[in-house]
Order: structure tokens, then C-alpha cells, then sequence
């Protein structure tokens, strides 16, 4: 990737691909994520005049969406396409989503084991063609000095013997989503929060654009939150924060009656100083 390539991202998408794309100074194509999910034509049209695209069709972050299979089957990006498994195996309602690379075998995969197996254990893996991992691990040399030895061997055999699937962890992700929304409901009735169908997080719209100013204040209440700018581009949703609902639900209900507190300050007029939360 040079300086001024134009890059196709989700919009919302993650913060720190954002980052890693402002850094290396290319020129970012978003187009919108929306409540329905993802527009193929406009990501076509995109794909047409990009030089690469990167995407999170599996439990996207920070919707939670899942790209349908009919969406999959009919998107084709002419432009090399990065496609963010992170999420994938985080399927709360129904099966995990078939590997997007069935449908375009040219795609390069990525994921992580941190949030399917442990948040401790910070591997990643790639899944592309012989050819391109070849130049990935000649490049490698140049850019880090090595990945943990004990680290990798425990993660690959914790992927032979397919531990990325935990029932266990799916149910209490599950009841804790399902405590987050009942918060919300008790406490934040007019913040729209649709169930996604998998992942870690809600993507919460208010009525107002609130977003930055509300997590300005937060910590003065006890919480801090992610403003919906820190996932996008030229100041976009400032009406949404993501919530990711990781915690025990004693603790997510305490967290939104804060926050709700937080959002009623807001609402007087009362303004904050705080720096924006860290994204992970």
C-alpha cells in the first residue's frame, strides 16, 4: 500500500483500522453499514476505483451485523479484499457465518484467537494464497522481531482441536447481551439498540447527537464509554456509542444507570473533560 491509495472500509468500522489506514496516509472510501446491513452496489462501485478493501462481515464491529450468504455470494470486489474474522466464531443466535473466502477465494482472511478463545492470548492468524503468504512472511522480518513461541504452539493446538467453539462462553455472552438490552430498557428507553446476532457489543443510537459529549462526562460517573466518531470518519454518528456487554450483568446494570445519569447531566447543559476511552 502506497501514500493516496484509496482504501474500501465498513462504515462505522474498527478505530484502529481507521488508524492504521490515516497513518499510512491513504485516502479512506467508506460506505454505510447501515441497520439493514451492507449496500452491494455502492461496494462495488467502491471496489472498482479501490486499492484494497477491508471488511467485517462476520458479527461486525461495532454493529454486530452479519453479512446474509446472498450478500456474499453476489459481492465482487475487483480490488485485493481483507476480510476480519475476529468475530466469527461469537455466533449468539444461529450458526457461525460460512467463511466469506468460499466466494472469493482470493480474499485474504484475518482473525484472532483473543476473543474466541482467551482476551489473554493475543495471536493472530491469516488465511490467503501460498503465493501471498510467502511475500507476508519475507516482509515479516523486516517489521517485528517474532511472535512468542509458547504463545503460537498453544494456539494451534488449541485450533486442531477446534477449542475456538465454547457453548459455555456463547450462553454467558448471551445472557449478558440480554441483560445490557434490559438495562437499556429500564434506564435508556429512548436509546435504539438492536440485538445483534452475534459478537461483543451493542451499537446504540440516541435521539440527539450527544455521543462526544456524553463521554466526556462519563467518567465523572463512574464509566467510560466509546463515542460513535472514533468509528468513523469526518465527525459521523454522533448519535451512536458502542457498548460491549463483557461484563457480568450485576455489573453492565450498574454501568447503565451511570450512564444514565451521565446522559441526564448532559441533557442540563453539564459539559466534561475527559479524554476519549482507549478502543480495544
Amino acid at each position: 500500500m502506497s501514500p493516496r491509495d484509496k482504501i474500501l472500509i465498513d462504515h462505522p468500522t474498527y478505530p484502529h483500522a481507521i488508524s492504521t489506514f490515516t497513518e499510512a496516509r491513504a485516502r479512506l472510501l467508506p460506505v454505510a453499514v447501515a441497520s439493514s446491513g451492507w449496500d452491494t452496489a455502492q461496494l462495488q462501485a467502491a471496489g472498482r476505483i479501490a486499492s484494497l478493501a477491508y471488511l467485517i462481515p462476520d458479527f461486525h464491529n461495532p454493529t454486530g451485523l452479519c453479512m446474509p450468504p446472498s450478500v456474499r455470494q453476489s459481492l465482487r470486489l475487483t480490488c485485493p479484499t481483507v476480510i476480519d474474522e475476529t468475530m466469527t466464531d461469537l455466533a449468539l443466535d444461529g450458526a457461525s457465518p460460512e467463511p466469506f473466502a468460499i466466494h472469493m477465494p482470493t480474499a485474504i482472511s484475518i482473525g484472532s484467537v483473543s476473543k474466541s478463545i482467551w482476551g489473554g492470548l493475543r495471536i493472530g492468524w491469516i488465511r490467503a494464497t501460498p503465493s501471498l503468504l510467502e511475500r507476508l512472511q519475507q516482509t515479516r522480518y523486516a517489521t517485528d522481531l517474532g511472535t512468542p513461541v509458547v504463545e503460537q504452539l498453544a494456539t494451534a493446538i488449541l485450533l486442531n482441536e477446534d477449542q475456538t467453539q465454547r457453548p459455555g462462553t456463547l450462553q454467558q455472552l448471551r445472557s449478558q447481551r440480554d441483560a445490557l438490552r434490559q438495562a437499556l430498557t429500564e434506564h435508556l428507553p429512548d436509546l435504539h439498540a438492536p440485538q445483534p446476532a452475534g459478537g461483543m457489543t451493542l451499537w446504540a443510537t440516541f435521539p440527539q447527537p450527544i455521543s462526544s459529549r456524553l463521554a466526556a462526562i462519563a467518567p465523572d460517573y463512574g464509566v467510560s464509554i466509546a463515542a460513535g466518531p472514533r468509528f468513523g470518519i469526518g465527525g459521523a454518528f454522533e448519535r451512536n456509542i458502542r457498548l460491549p456487554y463483557t461484563l457480568p450483568p450485576s455489573q453492565l446494570t450498574q454501568a447503565i444507570r451511570r450512564l444514565a445519569q451521565a446522559e441526564q447531566a448532559v441533557t442540563r447543559g453539564a459539559t466534561g473533560a475527559h479524554s476519549p476511552a482507549p478502543v480495544a
